[in-house]
């Protein structure tokens, strides 16, 4: 059996939200809803009107500035906490930053709006009609950059596995499917999706089957690194090297450190640096993409 190389790193890319037309043309009907919204007047009059053109032109510029804000606040957000890692984390980190924030925002602006022409907001019908429509637009934002989020995830996955199913099966650039190991007198093959992990005690180094079963190896960990599929087995330390499959999820630690859980055990704590901790989110991150489709 031979294996297709697909890289880890192409089922969890940012995602990119590309939609610059799409916020013009929503911020442009908001704008229009928020200025006739409660007047008694008709469209056609209204557009008739030098005052609608000067309400558009303010209105505009704070409908873009908070759905670019909220753009912002999504991308930054992605990076740092991701809806697939901590969706309840996140949950309360979207709700803050992306409704509370931008709603606070609107509020000022358009205070700053109605100072530049000579109005107290207080004084005006913004908070009873206007504010609580751009909440609700503001709400709409966020549906839709989280929607965009897991459409794009689903993207992502479904392309590795169309990519697994188009691509014709080529060798592994680092080696076979199978190990090599001593039991007793007799050289047995292990399939590489048996072994679990590879790791270091004192001077020797060791296979562990997903069975438990332990094998003495005389390969450096170096050496077993090079003969092993990428998307498969991962080094997290100088001290391991794991198959995706023994690991069952990790915790975080502080400064940005992992502490990743494998079946079976390991004795001691299997601790991944910051340096690695975002490649092995990486990496993990393509089996948990490919179960949910």
């Amino acid at each position: 059996m031979q294996d297709v190389r697909i890289p880890y790193y192409d089922t969890k890319k940012p995602i990119a939200y590309k939609d610059t037309y799409l916020r013009l043309i929503a911020c442009i009907v908001a704008t229009h809803i928020v200025i006739v919204y409660g007047e008694t007047r008709s469209t056609f009059e209204m557009l008739l009107m030098p005052a609608y053109y000067y309400a558009f032109i303010g209105s505009f510029g704070i409908a873009f500035t908070l759905f670019w804000a909220v753009r912002k606040i999504v991308i930054k957000l992605d990076e740092r906490c991701d809806w697939l890692e901590m969706p309840l984390h996140r949950i309360g980190l979207q709700a803050f930053f992306g409704f509370i924030v931008p709603g606070l925002l609107a509020f000022l602006l358009a205070a700053l709006y109605f100072r530049i022409r000579g109005y107290n907001i207080l004084h005006t019908t913004y908070l009873r009609y206007d504010f609580q429509f751009i909440l609700l637009q503001i709400l709409l934002i966020n549906f839709y950059y989280v929607s965009y989020y897991f459409y794009g995830r689903w993207r992502q996955a479904k392309n590795v596995i169309d990519r697994i199913g188009s691509v014709a099966p080529a060798p592994v650039a680092s080696g076979a499917t199978t190990f090599q190991v001593s039991k007793g007198a007799a050289n047995v093959l292990l399939p590489i999706d048996e072994i679990a992990y590879f790791y270091r005690k004192g001077d020797s180094n060791f296979l562990r089957t997903m069975q438990g079963e332990d094998f003495f190896i005389t390969l450096s960990l170096d050496e077993v690194q090079q003969r092993l599929p990428e998307d498969r087995f991962f080094r997290a330390n100088r001290q391991l090297v794991l198959n995706r499959a023994a690991c069952k999820g990790f915790d975080l630690l502080s400064y940005g450190k992992l502490k990743a859980t494998l079946s079976p055990h390991l004795d001691g704590d299997v601790v991944i640096s910051q340096k690695r901790a975002l490649a092995f989110k990486t990496w993990i991150q393509e089996k948990r993409l490919l179960s949910m489709l």
